[in-house]
């Protein structure tokens, strides 16, 4: 009788099936979990454990100078399942990072408190080859071009799936071209393109039907393409082939692959020196790219004026193995694609504290995809139908409903056990529900959707407005989603401060869903919004001045550098409210890039004392009872400078689940009673000022400490009220 490796059961599925529990819950079947220095040493004696450490030892970069004992290795093999496109490769995961100490005898149910290993291979063969080791067989293809036959096919397959499965995802009217298409069919040749201005229709307040792809990239420092006043109606005779980027030569090829006629790119399409032209351009960003039949993006260029829209592929290692019996056999070895930040960096049976925002934006995963990295591009792929990104090691397909990819297997637990971002998936949901809202009853009357009564409206807007239960959860599913955006997309990068007009888009296509006023990234309806605050203060600074955009200090725009939180939940409404703009226009009021002063009325209004203690570290003081705080930009600066031993203003807010208190702090400016925001009061506990040996309180004691002459909580919305202008 032969005997069998027990270190890899030679690679062998029938062997390992032998054993009596072969198969776990998602249908691998384990066949090696052992260490590097462990898999040396029985690769001097099998053939199966020399293969894997043969391709183990190709990518020895990633695990160098790591000790091989600590080095740990699985392997793994798949069986069918329902519902799943069946992968015949062989997974192996090595880990190496901050890992417990394992033995060779490890258990099966460690294996599952492991994590996302730190490097994932696939062995396989290619085409319908087969190996003699029964776990390794043929691998999913990964195309090395787009634009050749079988890169064609994977696009075309992932795009037909989308269209045919995903209701959300299918236009629910004609589209209309932006007011600038490249036509890719009425060049002078084959190659040239020629800019097309589209026809306006005067009834309809539209421009011309048309099905169009966009470009999603990064611009760089390059000298690329533009459009001005000056060569305008020069490219409307043709844009010569010749002084197009590859990248852009590579988009035009594939929309024409697609049968697609028009291709809209923002440095050709858009009057790159007619500032208020491309502002009323960009601000529409939610038809342009919403009406996209398709978003192409140039994920992995840094500058798409140097680099190719379609990356160089890594190729697999090829080599021969010989199995026991002398069988020769052509094995591939790759490292698994690992989808970048499209998955988060834990695995799904992490605690819940570790589903942090932003989502995943660690350098690793940014690597080989810096359009992840840029502000625009984010809200291009929130607002865009479908966006395929072309990365360095794979096409990627997200929309509306979920991802694709060339592998197979960024949505399958079984293969990547890590969550998904869904945010581009809830944004689609909410707004594709707002559209299918009707809007007449059965005998044809209108539907008045508006959330709040109008006289709620004119008054200002509560933390909690009465209204439909339904429309009021929805409005609130919204605003949460909102402020995950805002998360997102302030982390990310952008080379000039055009914030709020990168965002417009997205807050005009969430407006059904909100039935609320909009102003300078404030939805009007909600005054805990207001509660926003850095996640880092000291990387914080203000934006420079610019002549088409005015940023209040308490719009969240007004501090960049760092990702900006909410909270947007409260315990207890502690009876502020605020106004934004004229009485009579609040409830409708749409000013994207502009704000003016906002009112707050409040019942808990307090001057309070300032103590800076150091250059980071700062209390505020009433009645000798004090409590740490943090402003906006640190050390403050500018308009922002506070100085020890100042009076400013605590407003309260309200008070959250985490039993704080919230607030707002507020610097006078001038006289008018007019103040602008320094930042965001939370209060977790307060302390006595002068005294390091009395205990401290818990927050609710800040009540009976700063507003003694509040004796009843529950009577704050007949209390007094203290009015404020913020600007």
């Amino acid at each position: 009788m032969v005997s069998v490796c027990g270190s890899c059961h030679g690679l062998q599925k029938h062997l390992k099936a032998l054993e009596a529990s072969p198969e776990t819950e998602n249908g691998t079947l384990r066949l090696v979990n052992t260490s590097l220095l462990s898999l040396r040493t029985s690769g001097s004696n099998c053939r199966a454990c020399a293969l894997l450490l043969n391709g183990v030892l190709l990518h020895h970069e990633r695990f160098a100078g790591i000790n091989e004992e600590k080095v740990r290795i699985q392997a793994e093999s798949f069986t069918s399942t329902p519902g799943r496109t069946f992968q015949d490769h062989l997974s192996v995961e090595l880990r190496w990072k901050e890992q417990d100490a394992h033995h060779d005898d490890c258990q099966d149910d460690q294996h599952e408190h492991l994590g996302y290993p730190d490097l994932k291979l696939e062995f396989f063969t290619d085409g319908g080859g087969q190996s003699s080791f029964s776990a390794i067989g043929p691998g999913r293809p990964i195309s090395d071009n787009p634009l050749q036959d079988a890169g064609l096919s994977s696009a075309r397959g992932m795009i037909k799936n989308c269209l045919s499965s995903h209701s959300r995802c299918r236009q629910q009217k004609p589209t209309t071209l932006p007011k600038r298409v490249l036509d890719l069919l009425l060049g002078s040749d084959s190659k040239s393109v020629v800019l097309h201005e589209s026809e306006w229709n005067e009834d309809e307040q539209r421009y011309e039907h048309g099905e169009y792809v966009a470009l999603s990239h990064v611009w760089g420092i390059g000298k690329g393409p533009k459009t001005t006043r000056d060569n305008l109606q020069s490219h409307l005779k043709g844009v010569a082939w010749s002084t197009l980027p590859r990248a852009f030569q590579e988009a035009v090829v594939l929309t024409r692959a697609l049968g697609v006629r028009y291709l809209w790119i923002d440095s050709l399409c858009l009057l790159q020196d007619d500032v208020q032209a491309k502002l009323e351009e960009s601000i529409r960003m939610e038809e342009i790219f919403g009406n996209a039949f398709l978003t192409i993006a140039a994920t992995s260029a840094s500058d798409s004026c140097t680099q190719p829209l379609f990356p160089a592929k890594t190729q697999p290692y090829k080599f021969q193995a010989t199995d026991n019996k002398g069988q020769l056999s052509k094995i591939y070895v790759r490292e698994q694609p690992n989808h970048y930040s499209f998955k988060a960096p834990f695995d799904e049976g992490s605690h819940m504290n570790e589903w942090e925002l932003p989502f995943n934006m660690s350098e690793e995963a940014n690597l080989h995809t810096p359009l992840l990295k840029r502000a625009w591009a984010y809200t291009e792929r929130l607002l865009s139908p479908r966006v395929l990104h072309f990365t360095k090691s794979e096409m990627i397909l997200e929309c509306r409903e979920g991802y694709n990819c060339e592998c197979g297997r960024i949505e399958d637990t079984a293969f990547d056990s890590r969550p998904t971002d869904s945010i581009k998936q809830e944004f689609g949901r909410l707004i594709t529900e707002a559209s299918q809202r009707p809007t007449t009853n059965g005998n044809g009357t209108p539907i008045n959707h508006r959330m709040d009564n109008m006289t709620t409206q004119l008054a200002g807007t509560t933390i909690a407005n009465a209204s439909s239960p339904d429309l009021l959860r929805k409005r609130e599913d919204a605003l949460q989603l909102w402020s995950y955006i805002i998360t997102e997309f302030t982390a990310r990068n952008m080379t000039y401060d055009e914030r709020l007009i990168a965002i417009a888009g997205v807050a005009k296509s969430l407006l059904p869903c909100m039935q609320s006023g909009y102003i300078a990234g404030q939805w009007t309806f909600s005054t805990l919004s207001l509660l926003w605050y850095p996640n880092d203060a000291t990387r914080t600074r203000r934006p420079a001045p610019m002549d088409i955009q005015t940023i209040p200090s308490w719009s969240w725009a007004a501090c960049e550098g760092s990702p900006i939180f909410f909270d947007n939940s409260s315990a207890m409404d502690l009876a502020t409210r605020a106004s934004w703009g004229p009485k009579g226009k609040r409830a409708s009021a749409w000013s994207p890039i502009q704000g003016e002063p906002v009112s707050l009325a409040a019942a808990m209004a307090a001057e309070v004392t300032l103590r800076v203690d150091s250059k980071q570290a700062f209390t505020l003081a009433r009645n000798r009872i004090a409590v740490e705080f943090t402003p906006d930009v640190v050390p403050p600066r500018g308009e922002d400078v506070l100085v020890d031993g100042e009076t400013l203003v605590c407003v309260l807010v309200s008070m959250t689940f985490r039993s704080s208190i919230l607030g707002l702090v507020l610097k006078p400016v001038g006289g008018n009673n007019t103040y602008r925001r320094v930042g965001r009061f939370e209060c977790y506990e307060c302390s006595p000022e002068d005294s390091a040996d009395e205990m401290s309180e818990d927050a609710e004691a800040l009540f009976e400490h700063w507003f003694p002459e509040i004796q009843d909580m529950t009577q704050l919305d007949s209390s007094p009220q203290r009015h404020f202008t913020v600007v």
